[in-house]
């Protein structure tokens, strides 16, 4: 067994509000919201100066306030995700080169380093996800001054884990943009 390192983390809605934005900057949605977001307002902006009516700048409207509003759903919706008990719950993690055994008032796990898909190191702290939509957080006050977790997760998780996944976000958008060309091609054919 030899290593071992513990630690207590009990979480705030602080801890997952920066980590719901980590992970989607990490992912790349919330550039492509705010790109989005800017291209529609300088639509919006062009329109207004050309004098052109309302209907033809009402799209960009709308997609200037759902640019606007992502970060607020996103911060609303991690607040509202800390209200879980189990998140609220104090945990006790104790880091081995097996992996880690996490305890709490209402459960306990063990997680081998294999176990792990994906990890994400950042200055706001350590993400570790054992599935698509179950992690461990660990904000970066309670990793302070054990830098010895840092060192075990980087060398015991697969590099594999530690790297992002290819995004199907562009080929998800090429198609969509596909279609909506081909749907406006179909429109303005029997239109004309």
């Amino acid at each position: 067994m030899g290593e071992q390192e513990k630690i207590e983390v009990e979480l705030t809605s602080r801890d997952v509000v920066d980590f719901n934005f980590t992970y989607v900057k990490r992912n790349g949605g919330l550039w492509v919201i705010a790109f989005l977001g800017i291209g529609f307002f300088a639509n919006f902006i062009i329109q207004l100066s050309l004098g052109r009516p309302f209907e033809s700048y009402a799209f960009s409207i709308f997609f200037v306030l759902i640019s606007a509003l992502y970060p607020v759903m996103l911060y609303r919706g991690a607040v509202r995700s800390s209200q879980n008990k189990f998140l609220q719950e104090k945990k006790s993690y104790d880091f081995t080169s097996e992996g880690f055994r996490m305890d709490s008032e209402s459960t306990t796990s063990k997680v081998l380093w294999p176990d792990v898909q994906r990890v994400i190191v950042s200055k706001k702290g350590i993400y570790l996800f054992i599935a698509s939509n179950a992690g461990h957080l660990f904000p970066r006050r309670f990793l302070e001054g054990k830098d010895r977790i840092r060192t075990m997760v980087l060398q015991y998780t697969t590099p594999k884990s530690r790297t992002r996944g290819k995004s199907k976000l562009p080929k998800l958008l090429a198609v969509y943009l596909l279609i909506f060309l081909v749907t406006v091609g179909i429109v303005q054919f029997f239109l004309s």
